[in-house]
C-alpha cells in the first residue's frame, strides 16, 4: 500500500483502538462549517485530524487517549490561514523569509501572484520563485501572471507573456490558476491577448483571478462571462453587494496599500448569508507584519467592523479552500491535516502557536523550525537605467517663456487618482517649479529601455520636501521618482541604481533614508526582524518630509502610481494614462 495514502493507524487512533499522537485539550473550537465556537478536544494523528470530541455538560463526548496532551482552556483554535491572493515580493523578502514571517500570523497556505518578478524578469523569475517556494510549511501555491505589462502599448516591462508563455508556465509544481485578469477593458472588449490568456485558463482547467476595480453593469457581467470569477479590487459597498450577487469571489482585502473590511462588512449586512467570500493580504510591507500581523489582521479588522469571528474565520480558511479546491485543508476535523492555529483572543487574534500538519512550527508566538528555501534565489542586478542629468527631471514645454496650463494626476482622500489642471511657468522651455502642493511626478524605464523619465504632474500627494524614489512600482517595476526639485530627483534615481534597487529619500541632496532590494530590484535576502527596521525607519522619515497618498502606507504610497489598470489615471514610463480608455493624455492642455 502506497504509505501516502495509508490511514491505518489514523483510522485506528479515531476509534480509539491506538492513542493519538497529540491531544489539544479543552480548547475553544471554531467549527467553520456550523460557524459555532464551543469546547473540544482535539485529537491528531500522524499529519491529520483523527477525531474531535465536543464537550457536553463539562465533559468530553469521548475520551480522547493521546502519547501527548496540551492544555490549551481559553484559547481558541481554528484552522490556518489562507491567503487567497498575495505577492510575496511585496513583503520584499525572498520566499523562504516570507514563509518564515507569516507562519507566525498563523498563515499556512498563500496563495501567490509573482506577477511583479515576471515583470522583471519573466519566465525565468517565475520559476525561481516557484521553486524557491517549495517544501516550505507554507504551503505555496502559484497563479500565473496574466499582464506582462499589465497593458501592451501602455508602458514597458522587462518582459511580454503572450497565451502560449502562461500555457508553458502552467505545467509548473502547484500552480492553481492564471493569476488577476488586471486588463480588465481587454478581456471585457474581448481583445485578441486577453481573450487568449482567459481561454488558456478555461482550456487547462485552472482558476482566472480576477481584478476589476469599479467595473459593474453590463461591464461585470461580461466579464464574469469570459471565465474570470474572483475579485480583491472592489472599492464601495454597493460594488461588492453587486458583485456577490452576480456569483463573484470576493475576496477582503486589508494590505499596507488598500484597507477595505469596512466596506466590506457593510455589504454583508446586507447579503449575511453569502457564501462566495474569501480574505487575502495582495500587498503588505515587513514592518506592518510585525506591527499589525498578515492574515489574522484581515480577520481581525473584519471583527471589529462588525463581521461574526466564526464568520470571519471562515472566510479565511474554508471558503479559502473551496475557491482553490484544496479539499483536505481549512477545517478542523477528522480527516482534515493538522494545520491548526491557537489565539489567545478573538478581538486581538494575537497567534500564539501554530501547527503544519501534525508538526508544532510556532510555539509562544515564535518560530520553532528552521526554514530555507531548497533553491535560494539567484538574480543578477535588473536596475538598467540610462545616464541622467538633472535637466531630465524637468518638464519640456511646447512654449519658451510664459504660463501653460498643465493636466495633472490629482489623489483623492482615498487614493483614488482623478485627472486635473494647473498653471505652471515656463523658463526656457522648461518647467522647473510647481505650486505648494503639486509635485514631480517621474517613470524611468528600468529593463534597459535606454529611455529618458517621463515626467509628470501630481497634485495633494503631501510631499513638501526633496525626492522619494522606488522600484516597488507595480507591475512593470519601472524606477519611479516623485519630487520637488529635479536636483534631489537626481541624486535618488543615482542611489537607486547604486543599490540594485529598493527606495531612497532625499533631502537637500542627502540620502535619508534607503532600504536596499537587491532582488530583482524587489526584495532583500535577510529576515524580517532585519528587514523591517529598515523600512519603518523609511516610513517615518516619509510621513516627516509629508508623504501622504490615500491610505497607503508610505512606504507603497508611490507605489501604483505607474498601475496602468488601476482607474482613472496614471503615469507610465511612455506617458499619462487615461486607465478606463487605455489612451495617453496630452500633458499639455
Amino acid at each position: 500500500m502506497n504509505k501516502n495514502i495509508d490511514r491505518t493507524q489514523i483510522v485506528a487512533a479515531a476509534r480509539g483502538d491506538v492513542p493519538m499522537d497529540l491531544v489539544i485539550r479543552e480548547v475553544n473550537l471554531v467549527n467553520v462549517f456550523t460557524a459555532e465556537i464551543y469546547v473540544a478536544d482535539i485529537g491528531i494523528k500522524e499529519d491529520r485530524f483523527a477525531a474531535i470530541a465536543r464537550y457536553e455538560d463539562g465533559k468530553p463526548q469521548f475520551y480522547i487517549e493521546g502519547e501527548r496532551a496540551v492544555s490549551a482552556k481559553g484559547s481558541y483554535a481554528m484552522p490556518g490561514f489562507i491567503d487567497a491572493h498575495v505577492h510575496i515580493e511585496s513583503t520584499m523578502m525572498a520566499p523562504d523569509m516570507f514563509a518564515r514571517a507569516v507562519l507566525r500570523h498563523g498563515t499556512t497556505v498563500a496563495v501567490i501572484d509573482p506577477h511583479e518578478i515576471a515583470n522583471v524578469m519573466g519566465a525565468e523569475g517565475v520559476k525561481q520563485i516557484v521553486k524557491a517556494s517549495q517544501n516550505l510549511p507554507v504551503r505555496v501555491l502559484t497563479t500565473i501572471p496574466s499582464c506582462v505589462p499589465a497593458v501592451q502599448g501602455i508602458e514597458t516591462a522587462g518582459a511580454e507573456f503572450l497565451a502560449d508563455d502562461i500555457a508553458e508556465l502552467l505545467d509548473l509544481p502547484d500552480v492553481v490558476g492564471i493569476a488577476e485578469l488586471m486588463d480588465y477593458t481587454g478581456v471585457i472588449k474581448q481583445d485578441q491577448r486577453m481573450a487568449d490568456i482567459v481561454h488558456t485558463g478555461l482550456e487547462h482547467q485552472v482558476l482566472n483571478e480576477g481584478h476589476a476595480p469599479r467595473v459593474t453593469g453590463r461591464d461585470l457581467h461580461a466579464y464574469l462571462a469570459a471565465g474570470v470569477h474572483s475579485e480583491h479590487e472592489s472599492r464601495g459597498t454597493a460594488e461588492i453587494v453587486e458583485k456577490l450577487r452576480a456569483g463573484m469571489n470576493i475576496y477582503i482585502r486589508e494590505s499596507s496599500v488598500s484597507k477595505f473590511a469596512d466596506i466590506a462588512a457593510q455589504a454583508l449586512q446586507q447579503l449575511p448569508h453569502a457564501s462566495n467570500v474569501q480574505m487575502c493580504t495582495d500587498d503588505i510591507a515587513p514592518h506592518d507584519i510585525i506591527k499589525n500581523g498578515q492574515m489574522n489582521r484581515v480577520i481581525r479588522r473584519c471583527i471589529e467592523e462588525g463581521i461574526p469571528a466564526a464568520l470571519a474565520i471562515r472566510y479565511a480558511t474554508l471558503n479559502g479552500a473551496m475557491r482553490f479546491g484544496l479539499r483536505d485543508v481549512g477545517a478542523i476535523a477528522a480527516g482534515y491535516l493538522a494545520d491548526l492555529v491557537l489565539v489567545d483572543s478573538l478581538e486581538t487574534m494575537e497567534v500564539t502557536d501554530v501547527y503544519v500538519k501534525g508538526e508544532q512550527v510556532v510555539a509562544d508566538g515564535q518560530v520553532t523550525k528552521e526554514i530555507v528555501s531548497p533553491t535560494p534565489l539567484q538574480l543578477p542586478n535588473t536596475v538598467r537605467i540610462p545616464e541622467l542629468v538633472e535637466e531630465d527631471f524637468m518638464i519640456k514645454a511646447p512654449i519658451e517663456n510664459g504660463k501653460a496650463t498643465i493636466h495633472t494626476v490629482e489623489v483623492t482622500k482615498i487614493g483614488i487618482t482623478t485627472l486635473d489642471t494647473v498653471e505652471v511657468d515656463v523658463v526656457d522651455g522648461k518647467v522647473s517649479k510647481l505650486p505648494e502642493d503639486c509635485i514631480f511626478i517621474s517613470v524611468t524605464g528600468r529593463h534597459g529601455q535606454n529611455r529618458k523619465p517621463f515626467v509628470a504632474v501630481m497634485k495633494n500627494a503631501g510631499l513638501r520636501e526633496g525626492a522619494y524614489a522606488t522600484t516597488m512600482a507595480h507591475d512593470s517595476h519601472n524606477l519611479v521618482v516623485a519630487g520637488k526639485n529635479p536636483s534631489d530627483m537626481l541624486a535618488a534615481a543615482e542611489q537607486i541604481k547604486a543599490s540594485g534597487g529598493g527606495l531612497c529619500l532625499v533631502k537637500d541632496g542627502n540620502t535619508v533614508a534607503t532600504v536596499e532590494l537587491p532582488l530583482a530590484g524587489l526584495m532583500a535576502p535577510e529576515p524580517i526582524e532585519e528587514l523591517a527596521p529598515k523600512v519603518e525607519n523609511f516610513a517615518q522619515k516619509a510621513l516627516e518630509m509629508g508623504v501622504k497618498v490615500g491610505r497607503r502606507s508610505p512606504v507603497m504610497a508611490f507605489s501604483s502610481i505607474s498601475l496602468t489598470v488601476i482607474p482613472e489615471v496614471r503615469v507610465s514610463d511612455l506617458g499619462l494614462v487615461d486607465v478606463n480608455k487605455q489612451e495617453f493624455i496630452s500633458l499639455f492642455v
